[in-house]
């Protein structure tokens, strides 16, 4: 048995093993091991703040949704951010440390793009050489245009890995589709890899969605029903995670996306030879109706389209582009590979290639090594580590409450601009910024008062204008939501917030500032009642906008008196994910929980929750004591 398998291994199969041997030796020097095992926090870009949602889920496994406090007025964990890496990384942490863990799952979509690039034209074209678009993937790879689009290295350093994962598996998958609708094979498989991009991230699976009317053009009836099958199959496989997604998507929050173009990306002078080789296959393809070389143009021009046209939008236009550039890039696989099958001991010319290759790339990176050491040596190995880590621990020996800070570029030092984002998990209080901004309805309301807290605003855009600076107008809408507690930085704002703020601590060049009576939870004695839902959360962000914050807005059908007393006791009692309990003196008065709504919140002892404005909840007690419980 082991005899006949030696007798097939053949001097083309050593050369394959000798290709992909030199590109993951590349991937290794680049990366450098002894960073990636050293454990340490990983950082950069927002792969710092994706630390949280390890350290988060590490304390709610198994269970993947869940409630947290932590970011944003709390928000629902999990529901509208695919989970996989994370479960991954989770399971691998039993064996090894989380830190280790985690900045291996942030590399498997690199790691298995060359891989799936050689599966996807090994599949696609038989008469092929799959290894050319397994060398070529390392241009797309270490492209260097741009840093958040997705796929490439500095995009997964950037935070994409999650996307970079997915849009590895995307190849894969559409090429075993078309093989799978031409011989009716393949189901489970194509099943699988979809269920593992669906749990991975939304952008790739829609991509694939709108590449098969491809697969119907060729054959309607037959290919329907398959696929037909795998996207109904892969929904039931993953229905635990993606009908919560769908079923709760209006309670995430409404982002809007201005497309964004640039030229240089869609033509990056590295790539402009391979991009003349693709329109030459593509061309000779559609000539002799090659239906792989078809599939990959329709891939390309389609996301294309999207890419230009793609505006104001939940989605950003730049997600699209990788998919036309790796199209290109695996079109040009075809043309090369025909030149080279013409050619005595093509073998030969391709380990010229993968080492010319390797030699070009690495002579035109500019960051990407110092990215990587940035990221992976992690926050500790930062000479400011000091500092904030100084601030951390000062935090976690305050009061519990909420931590508002100034946003600043200045952070970067730190490891990353949103090092703040990692309060919780380094002090034990929650914070009001973070990473997952489409999964908090809240989102919204606290970049309105990061604005006025910051001269460099990040601004998301949510459709509306934001405010100027305005420190006094921040302390209002701060007390208001329930924030305890001020961070500032920068000796400009810490100067305007000594006028108006007390402050309690000095840490570095951090200053500390408390917000005079912030409550989460108060009686509500003023209100206005709407029964239309319609709207409701462009309603909440115009009354934001406002300011009419004496007068909340609850949403419900139920008719709602306002009280008469004035002088409530109340009290908090416990303010745990899965629990937040109080006591108070007025029963049947509503009072305003200041938590971001979400219909999973049950209450115990009163009625509601309703939704109020911004994006709160109120219940109206039935006894003194309240209980508010999340139902998993």
């Amino acid at each position: 048995m082991m005899l006949e398998k030696l007798k097939k291994f053949t001097p083309k199969n050593l050369a394959s093993l000798i290709i992909f041997a030199l590109i993951y030796f590349y991937l290794l020097y680049i990366f450098k091991p002894s960073l990636v095992f050293l454990n340490t926090t990983v950082t950069g870009g927002d792969t710092g703040s994706h630390n949280y949602v390890f350290y988060y889920l590490k304390k709610t496994f198994p269970s993947i949704h869940a409630w947290s406090h932590d970011w944003y007025y709390g928000f629902p964990f999990l529901y509208f951010y695919p989970p996989l890496l994370y479960v991954f990384g989770i399971l691998l942490s039993y064996f090894i440390a989380d830190n280790i863990s985690f900045k291996l799952i942030t590399l498997l979509g690199t790691f298995i793009l060359p891989l799936t690039s050689y599966l996807c034209f090994r599949i696609l074209n038989k008469n092929s050489i799959p290894e050319i678009a397994g060398i070529l993937s390392l241009f797309f790879l270490f492209l260097e245009q741009y840093t958040i689009y997705g796929g490439n290295i500095p995009s997964t350093l950037a935070g994409e890995f999650s996307y970079s994962f997915s849009f590895s598996l995307f190849w894969l998958f559409i090429a075993l589709m078309k093989k799978g609708t031409e011989e009716n094979r393949h189901l489970i498989l194509n099943t699988l890899l979809l269920s593992l991009m669906i749990l991975s991230h939304p952008i790739p699976v829609m991509v694939s969605l709108v590449v098969m009317p491809f697969f119907l053009f060729l054959n309607f009836k037959k290919n329907l029903f398959y696929i037909i099958k795998v996207y109904v199959l892969a929904f039931i496989f993953t229905s635990w995670w993606s009908f919560p997604f769908l079923f709760y998507l209006d309670y995430s929050s409404p982002m809007v996306w201005k497309k964004f173009i640039r030229v240089s990306d869609i033509f990056p002078l590295s790539l402009v030879p391979l991009k003349i080789f693709a329109l030459v296959s593509a061309v000779y393809g559609f000539l002799k109706r090659d239906k792989s070389i078809m599939l990959l143009l329709f891939i390309g021009v389609i996301n294309l389209f999207f890419y230009l046209l793609l505006d104001n939008s939940k989605i950003w236009n730049t997600r699209f582009l990788p998919f036309f550039t790796m199209s290109c890039i695996l079109m040009s696989t075809y043309f090369i590979g025909i030149i080279l099958k013409n050619m005595k001991h093509n073998f030969f010319f391709l380990l010229l290639i993968v080492i010319g290759s390797i030699l070009f790339i690495n002579s035109k990176l500019k960051f990407i090594p110092f990215w990587i050491k940035w990221n992976y040596e992690g926050f500790e190995r930062k000479q400011s580590w000091v500092e904030v880590k100084a601030l951390f621990d000062y935090l976690k020996t305050l009061p519990f409450g909420r931590v508002m800070w100034e946003y600043t570029p200045e952070y970067g030092k730190f490891g990353t601009p949103r090092v703040l984002e990692l309060i919780p998990m380094f002090s034990g209080k929650p914070t009001v910024e973070g990473l997952l901004i489409e999964s908090a309805l809240s989102a919204p309301f606290h970049f309105i008062i990061q604005a006025e807290t910051t001269f460099t605003p990040t601004t998301p855009n949510f459709g509306f204008r934001y405010p100027s600076f305005n420190m006094k107008k921040a302390v209002e809408h701060m007390r208001f939501m329930g924030i305890r507690y001020f961070i500032a930085y920068t000796d400009e704002v810490k100067k305007e917030a000594d006028k108006v703020l007390p402050k309690i601590g000095k840490v570095g060049n951090f200053a500390i500032y408390e917000i005079p009576q912030a409550k989460l939870i108060e009686p509500l004695f003023d209100f206005q009642v709407k029964s239309e839902k319609n709207n409701w959360k462009s309603q909440a962000i115009e009354w934001f906008i406002k300011d009419e914050l004496s007068k909340p807005i609850i949403f419900s059908e139920k008719k709602i008196e306002k009280p008469k007393i004035k002088n409530i006791k109340c009290q908090l009692i416990k303010f745990a994910p899965d629990e937040i309990t109080f006591y108070t003196e007025g029963v049947r008065i509503p009072h305003i929980v200041k938590v971001s709504y979400f219909p999973k919140w049950k209450v115990e002892g009163g009625e509601g929750p309703y939704f109020v404005s911004p994006s709160f909840m109120v219940v109206i007690p039935q006894r003194e004591v309240v209980k508010i419980k999340w139902e998993y």
